[in-house]
């Protein structure tokens, strides 16, 4: 990536006359635009043009663009590769996106094991696994999946797999599972299924119906009437869920019809998948940021980062719209279809038929895309008058000095006061900022003490905001680092991050300040706040303690700084109630997970990490082999020497230790 921080007619002349992607940044170093091009030169410099016609979204653009960075590509092709990378993985500011795509489930089947199963993953990766999806929700997978177990029954339990366990689970009396654990199927016979359902799931449903057949009238030659008349069953439940498959045309081949609607800031698109000639499929999505870009330029964006994304590219896709340039979109979405190893043909059509079927199908699904986009408006506008509601109720109430805007709720979790944590969450216009999360180890050693945790937290809290502060006003040279920041605790890993790990810029989360606090606890907790508050000079700031109990909230004492004797109380069925209660479950649910893990961690180092001689090495190949320090306890030394990097003299002094 070559970097410039030349004025921009300068870089717009060293620009070359080739194919590749190029970067838009602004004068701060944040990334606005990324886009491909045939030629560099005369794409980029067409932005710049006193003649050029723009959308005003990307006028506004041209006039924040500071530095030009651009990647050379091979083939336009090449360049498109790189542009879905880039955008699905940085996600600029005026490229059109994919809302909350990181979200989008599929169903993962890791054929790549001896024993296969189906589980929901959030990332499709090169594991060898068989990806279907991306889903628009969390529902549909769940459906989908218990479809799929109801036709093919197969393994659910998280068991290891020996043919030799005593009984069966309850999935196998229920039909849900053919109980390979107790050796009630052979593996050639469960790969059968496992082949069958990712058939299905491809929309081959004949074929698998014949094969179904084709076992159900073998098992009756043989005698096997229980196994045939459980074949016939699943091939009846099977037929009944392919009748409500509509018969859309004529056509055999795998399509995927796409409609979109656009109205605002938003587009949503529907996408109809037809296997076979019939409507096996439907998921929408819902696009963000394209200003007054054209329906092209939207269908492409969503092409691009939609096929970059599922592992299912079908024979042909079928657009409302031409969009530019596409026979590169063919020879990418044929590349694409190479490397997620999809059956069948290699090239893949793009059309955008005028008449006929086709054309008859995107008008239907135009119409169901502009359905969901109303119905999703109508559900957002909802859902803004709740939180605008809830918010300004809460203001009134508590009497605050502004709308509580910002809200941070703080919980310390702890078990009779070992492995001390707390946490703090952010709700910004009620809803949450994960973003923003934060969780503490508690540093102090003075036992199960509320109050005095509380005290730290604050501290450490608002010392770090008023450093901040100072640094953007310019009175701090530099930020001072007192401990490291934890990573989102719901997107990311409940653990603490390393020793020594590097603090991050505090503009982002450290310097800004609340509208309003709540401490999960009652007058001494919020007491021990204020009064920490109190000696960084920090009075004006709103705070208040939430009991438990009844829900009571206790307030400052504007006179004497500390809390007012008598709780407010906030009506039962007030939207206020509901967003503080949601508020501080959500500070609890964060807190306890975080405890959780640490408390986890600290068992094990209690049991292994003080026996001489165990390291990480030997204590994970332990751990690997016998599950359990209970498991290590009930162990031969025979057994202890045996595991990798173990010997009879050190499995002497872990026999004693324990």
């Amino acid at each position: 990536m070559l970097e410039v921080s030349l004025p921009i007619d300068q870089q717009l002349a060293r620009l070359p006359d080739q194919p590749g992607v190029y970067k838009f940044f602004d004068a701060k170093g944040v990334l606005l635009y990324v886009g491909k091009a045939k030629s560099l030169r005369n794409r980029v410099r067409s932005y710049f043009q006193r003649t050029a016609v723009l959308e005003p979204h990307k006028q506004q653009m041209v006039t924040e663009i500071a530095n030009i960075q651009y990647l050379l590509a091979e083939t336009p092709t090449q360049a498109l590769h790189f542009e879905a990378d880039l955008v699905r993985s940085e996600r600029p500011r005026y490229n059109v996106k994919l809302r909350d795509d990181k979200h989008y489930p599929y169903i993962r089947i890791n054929v790549q094991e001896p024993w296969p199963k189906t589980m929901v993953a959030r990332k499709m990766q090169r594991d060898g696994a068989r990806y279907f999806g991306p889903f628009t929700d969390a529902t549909s997978v769940r459906q989908t999946l218990d479809t799929i177990n109801r036709l093919f029954p197969h393994i659910l339990c998280n068991r290891v797999i020996t043919g030799n366990d005593p009984r069966a689970c309850l999935y196998y009396h229920i039909k849900r599972c053919p109980a390979p654990c107790i050796g009630a199927i052979n593996n050639d016979d469960y790969r059968q299924i496992v082949d069958q359902m990712i058939a299905f799931l491809d929309g081959k449903s004949d074929s698998v119906l014949a094969d179904m057949r084709h076992e159900m009238e073998q098992a009756a030659d043989v005698l096997e009437f229980e196994r045939a008349a459980d074949l016939r069953d699943r091939i009846r439940a099977a037929e009944r869920v392919i009748t409500q498959q509509e018969i859309v045309y004529s056509s055999i081949s795998d399509e995927d019809v796409i409609g979109v609607h656009h109205e605002g800031p938003y587009s949503a698109v529907q996408v109809f998948l037809v296997r076979g000639g019939r409507l096996i499929g439907r998921e929408h999505f819902v696009l963000e940021g394209h200003g007054d870009d054209t329906e092209a330029e939207i269908i492409w964006s969503f092409v691009v980062q939609y096929y970059s994304q599922t592992s299912d590219i079908p024979d042909e896709v079928v657009l409302p719209v031409p969009i530019d340039d596409m026979d590169a979109v063919r020879v990418w979405l044929a590349d694409r279809r190479v490397e997620v190893g999809a059956p069948g043909r290699k090239k893949v059509r793009v059309s955008a038929p005028r008449t006929g079927d086709r054309r008859k199908l995107v008008e239907l699904a135009t119409k169901n895309a502009h359905e969901v986009l109303e119905r999703l408006r109508q559900q957002w506008l909802a859902d803004e008058a709740r939180t605008t509601g809830a918010v300004v109720e809460l203001q009134e109430i508590l009497d605050l000095p502004q709308l509580p805007n910002r809200i941070e709720c703080y919980d310390v979790s702890h078990v009779q006061g070992t492995n001390q944590v707390a946490s703090m969450v952010v709700f910004e216009n009620g809803q949450p900022k994960r973003s923003a999360y934060r969780r503490f180890k508690i540093k102090h050693e003075l036992g199960s003490n509320d109050v005095l945790s509380v005290q730290e937290v604050i501290g450490r809290r608002f010392r770090r905001a008023l450093t901040g502060q100072l640094r953007r006003a310019g009175e701090l040279g530099s930020w001072a680092t007192s401990e490291p920041l934890a990573p989102d605790g719901l997107d990311g890993p409940d653990a603490p991050l390393p020793d020594g790990a590097p603090e991050q810029e505090p503009e982002g989360g450290w310097a800004a300040m609340p509208d309003l606090v709540i401490i999960d606890g009652g007058k001494p907790q919020l007491n021990g706040a204020l009064e920490i508050l109190d000696t960084m000079e920090i009075t004006e700031l709103p705070v208040v303690g939430l009991a438990k109990e009844n829900e009571e909230i206790f307030v400052r004492d504007r006179a004497t700084g500390r809390a007012l004797p008598e709780p407010v109380l906030l009506p039962r069925s007030s939207q206020a109630m509901y967003l503080v209660q949601r508020i501080r479950d959500e500070a609890h649910r964060f807190a306890i997970t975080y405890h959780r893990a640490v408390r986890g961690r600290s068992g094990l180092r209690s049991a292994l990490d003080e026996v001489q001689g165990i390291g990480p090495k030997r204590k994970r190949e332990l751990l690997r082999r016998f599950g359990s320090v209970r498991g290590i306890r009930a162990a031969t030394l025979e057994e202890l020497a045996a595991v990798p990097g173990m010997t009879l003299k050190q499995a002497k002094v872990l026999k004693t230790s324990l």
